[in-house]
């Protein structure tokens, strides 16, 4: 008959994981979760900002080729207009900036309308970091500026 009808001390055996266990279990899985969490939303900002980095980038290397098409010289940063009263033909921006980022640069860039670029030294900022690059002669090739601290 007890086969049929386990005693208390073989029911406790085989019923399973307790309460205590369970709770102690849950307690672990979401604190791994939160830590992986907030590494995986690091990782994605992170991807953010290198993305938009490179498309900067892109854009200044391309630069030679849109003074082609424009048939006229580009100035990084574009002078100010003489007067407010002036009307200033301007077509697209050359550089279409994300969010955040501010470019400065050591002297204007000139890229000629026959796509030979001058050269200039640049800082590319979002947020806190900043990011040097050196634009060269004459094709407006971009390389790390090791001369100072980038990233």
């Amino acid at each position: 008959m007890s086969a049929i009808f386990p005693s208390s001390t073989e029911r406790r055996r085989v019923a399973g994981f307790t309460l205590l266990e369970m709770v102690v279990v849950l307690a672990i899985m979401a604190l791994v979760a939160g830590v992986a969490a907030v590494r995986m939303f690091s990782l994605i900002s992170s991807w953010r900002e290198r993305t938009q980095l490179e498309s900067i980038e892109q854009q200044i290397v391309r630069l030679p080729m849109l003074a082609r098409q424009r048939g006229s010289d580009i100035v990084l940063p574009p002078p100010a207009p003489p007067s407010v009263a002036a009307p200033v033909d301007i077509d697209a921006p050359p550089l279409t900036l994300p969010d955040g980022w501010v470019v400065h640069f050591d002297r204007p860039l000139r890229v000629r309308a026959s796509g030979l670029c001058e050269g200039a030294r640049i800082e590319l900022e979002h947020g806190d970091r900043r990011y040097y690059r050196i634009v060269s002669p004459p094709f407006c090739q971009l390389a790390v500026d090791d001369t100072k601290a980038s990233s």
